[in-house]
């Protein structure tokens, strides 16, 4: 099929349109042609047209309506790089700050596992030592009650009951276990000091009573015979135990209640100073029958409504009442006369059995027992001292 050559002159002339419409046509065309060769012999990706600047006004301009007439907005900036070189240079600056970015990464990482595992292991232990006092027996103070006697005295009334050492599964110790110990306490603690060969600590004096034992003007000290403040004694040193024996130079002053609130007073500004300590509060040994004097307040009957009120500080877990009276006094409750050389105290020989007594009553807590042999001890009779002087 020819084509007529002059027709064809002839209609675009008389038509404008398709003559533009031609070389549109014509130039698409070729253009087509050229960027499909290129694309598949020159190495051109079509993605990297985009990067293009004639390519990103063309875009950018068309995001922000100027092609098609809408109103502009604020230009996007695109960065083109110059050269290759740039390009390596920037990506060299990049290299440290990106590592810098990813070690403090990896270190802060580590810092919070590490926490965590800290975090767990605390959990685990307060849940074991939680579940360990769970488990520790609590004793219990038994009080037996006794038709009272009528007395006459404005510093005690008979208690009408005996106070019995803590029922509690003791421990029975060796003597190391009083190396972090202390006894604090009048005469009949002194007598402790010099005769039961216990490596303790000992603050005891002739006269000593609940009101005078935290005095500033101190106790005396056994170990060096000086006298030592208490109040800075008990901040300073770490007890595990403390034995504390008073209330025979109280008979006379003030009434038992006047004695109870000093004597508790006492007790817990030392549990404040020494929280984990166990704590023993150690009856007062009844005196002979000569010494038993019920017209004065120097009595069995006093002593014993003293050790009843002491015995009802006693908690059974961190706090223990001990009674040694059944060791010493007859069936009338009266300390046995060859025991004593002055109707009160021991003589010096008798002292180990008292040791031996607060040997097979020593209290270890679960998670710091040994393969200590553990024996449950009950206190012998104590219907002997009920029938004490009367």
């Amino acid at each position: 099929m020819s084509i007529d050559k002059k027709r064809l002159k002839k209609n675009l002339q008389n038509c404008p349109y398709l003559t533009a419409i031609s070389i549109i046509w014509l130039f698409l065309t070729i253009g087509g042609v050229i960027l499909l060769w290129y694309r598949d012999y020159g190495g051109l990706e079509w993605r990297s047209l985009w990067s293009s600047p004639v390519f990103a006004v063309i875009m950018e301009k068309e995001m922000h309506g100027s092609v098609t007439g809408l109103p502009p907005t604020e230009p996007a900036m695109v960065k083109i790089p110059d050269t290759d070189r740039d390009n390596g240079v920037q990506e060299e600056n990049k290299i440290p700050a990106v590592m810098e970015t990813l070690e403090k990464d990896s270190e802060h990482a580590e810092q919070m596992r590490s926490f965590l595992a800290q975090k767990e292991q605390e959990e685990k232990e307060m849940a074991k030592i939680v579940e360990e006092e769970a488990e520790e027996p609590v004793g219990q103070t038994v009080f037996v009650d006794y038709d009272p006697v009528e007395t006459d005295s404005i510093y005690y009334e008979d208690a009408g009951k005996l106070a019995l050492t803590t029922d509690y599964a003791y421990t029975k110790v060796k003597e190391e276990y009083f190396t972090d110990a202390v006894f604090l306490g009048d005469s009949r603690t002194m007598g402790i000091a010099d005769y039961a060969g216990l490596d303790a600590d000992f603050y005891c004096e002739n006269g000593m009573t609940v009101y005078k034992l935290l005095d500033e003007k101190g106790v005396t000290y056994q170990k060096t015979g000086e006298k030592a403040d208490l109040n800075q004694v008990m901040q300073q040193k770490h007890y595990g135990k403390i034995y504390l024996m008073l209330g025979m130079n109280e008979l006379g002053y003030g009434n038992t209640e006047y004695f109870l609130e000093h004597y508790q007073a006492v007790l817990e500004q030392i549990r404040q100073w020494q929280p984990q300590a166990i704590i023993f509060l150690m009856a007062n040994l009844h005196v002979n029958r000569e010494k038993n004097n019920l017209n004065t307040e120097f009595n069995n009957i006093n002593i014993n409504a003293k050790n009843a009120a002491i015995a009802t500080l006693a908690n059974g877990t961190d706090t223990f009442y001990l009674d040694s009276n059944p060791l010493f006094t007859d069936e009338e409750g009266l300390l046995k006369d060859d025991l004593t050389f002055d109707g009160v105290h021991l003589y010096a020989n008798n002292y180990a059995q008292w040791r031996d007594f607060l040997m097979e009553h020593g209290v270890v807590r679960k998670n710091n027992r040994s393969d200590e042999n553990v024996e449950t001890h009950r206190p012998a009779e104590y219907q002997a001292e009920i029938n004490q002087i009367k």
